[in-house]
């Protein structure tokens, strides 16, 4: 998971996280816990998040399954 990444996307979307996760459909509390990664991300969300973000399959793979955590 690389995180930077993904803030980095949320910020170009001139989003903040309890706005994607409204745009999602789920609790602001759950994203905030895939973000610090107490949970995981549920594939679902990850193919809401990209969709919102409008995320190529590289970014995809970069950001949500990447070897390395940030």
């Amino acid at each position: 998971m690389n995180i930077n990444d993904l803030n980095a996307e949320i910020a170009r979307c001139r989003l903040t996280i309890p706005k994607l996760a409204d745009k999602i459909g789920i609790d602001k509390k759950t994203l905030y816990s895939r973000f610090k990664g107490e949970t995981a991300f549920k594939q679902p969300e990850i193919a809401s998040i990209s969709r919102v973000l409008n995320l190529s399959q590289d970014k995809i793979l970069d950001i949500f399954f990447a070897d390395t955590v940030s």
